[in-house]
């Protein structure tokens, strides 16, 4: 009886960090390249499976995983159904260099600043660049650093929860 209640107490506990987890990835706060400050959950309500990049505007590999994912994207578009969120780390004065990145390289998805590392905490992510498949709202992939090849990857594994029936 009493391994019973151990169990049962384990099983709680575990739930509660579980649903615990997931509000606060909803939850998380961004700030888009344009707009006001939103939940997580603001940005991605249509969207079944998502790509999250989280990179920096002092870190070269993760604008060169960004630049090389925009080469393709177009083309990544049109074969998958998927909504891509590039998220910057960075904090105070060097939050406001993400814009500005983001325009000089000219790269044509969703941008946002993680404004108080929300989202980076939902998701235990403490490298960058660091990416992560999330299909309805659960974490099916993640990928940590970058060398040239690896956005090909990336989009193999999205294509293949963006196809699966």
């Amino acid at each position: 009886m009493r391994y019973l209640k151990k169990i049962s107490l384990s099983f709680f506990i575990l739930s509660f960090f579980t649903a615990h987890a997931q509000t606060t990835l909803s939850s998380a706060m961004l700030k888009p390249m344009r707009g006001a400050i939103a939940p997580f959950s603001s940005f991605t309500q249509k969207d079944t499976l998502i790509l999250i990049c989280f990179w920096s505007v002092n870190s070269d590999i993760s604008i060169n995983e960004l630049n090389a994912i925009n080469a393709h994207y177009d083309g990544w578009k049109e074969a998958a159904k998927f909504k891509l969120m590039a998220v910057s780390v960075d904090e105070g004065k060097l939050a406001n260099r993400a814009r500005p990145t983001a325009i000089m390289n000219g790269w044509t998805f969703d941008i946002f600043v993680d404004v108080n590392g929300d989202l980076q905490k939902a998701l235990s992510s403490n490298n960058f660049p660091q990416s992560f498949i999330i299909e309805k709202g659960k974490v099916v992939y993640q990928q940590s650093g970058y060398e040239t090849g690896t956005e090909n990857y990336l989009f193999q594994k999205i294509a293949e929860f963006a196809n699966k029936k």
